[in-house]
């Protein structure tokens, strides 16, 4: 990555901190430009280089979180993608890519980005097993998958995530093996 790219990449995660440290103190609406470019202290020129507006710095935090999610999956057999020790592993990455960003993903659930977390799981499951014809009645089962899982991380980490991932993620896999329901 040439110097260029590295300041560039510096300046975005200046600009991202910012944004989260001013959402920790106000609501998503009370913050401007002006208050971002001073809190991450960079030029606003260097604001406007890099994002159109604050949502778009959202997006792309969200964007980078979906991105270390899917890194380093190597399931190259779909029919086993959902085999219990797969989902665990799966569930299990992704529990503990969001502990390390629980401060990040609580703030944007606190104020009212909720939906954007789901969003991400979503495409991050879509993405991961989404071999399915768009029209199957199966793409359910997905959605499904995702919104348990997104309830569940966000339940653990208020919670303050005293279990670790592994024993959540083996307890949403037992859930969905039958486990559920009596």
């Amino acid at each position: 990555m040439s110097k260029a790219s590295m300041d560039n990449q510096r300046v975005k995660n200046q600009i991202t901190e910012g944004l989260f440290s001013l959402l920790r103190k106000k609501s998503f609406s009370e913050i401007t430009v002006t208050d971002i470019v001073k809190e991450a202290s960079v030029a606003r020129a260097s604001y406007y280089r890099n994002f159109q507006n604050k949502e778009e710095i959202i997006e792309a935090a969200m964007d980078s979180l979906r991105d270390e999610l899917m890194a380093d999956i190597l399931y190259d057999d779909d029919e086993h993608i959902f085999n219990q020790e797969n989902a665990r592993a799966g569930f299990e990455k992704a529990l503990t890519c969001c502990l390390v960003k629980k401060s990040d993903l609580l703030t944007l659930y606190h104020n009212g980005f909720g939906s954007l977390i789901q969003q991400t799981f979503n495409r991050y499951i879509m993405e991961f097993a989404g071999n399915m014809p768009a029209n199957s009645v199966e793409r359910y089962k997905l959605y499904f998958i995702s919104g348990a899982v997104t309830n569940v991380l966000i339940e653990w980490l208020n919670e303050g995530a005293k279990e670790p991932p592994r024993e959540i993620a083996a307890l949403c896999v037992s859930y969905f093996t039958g486990g559920i329901l009596y």
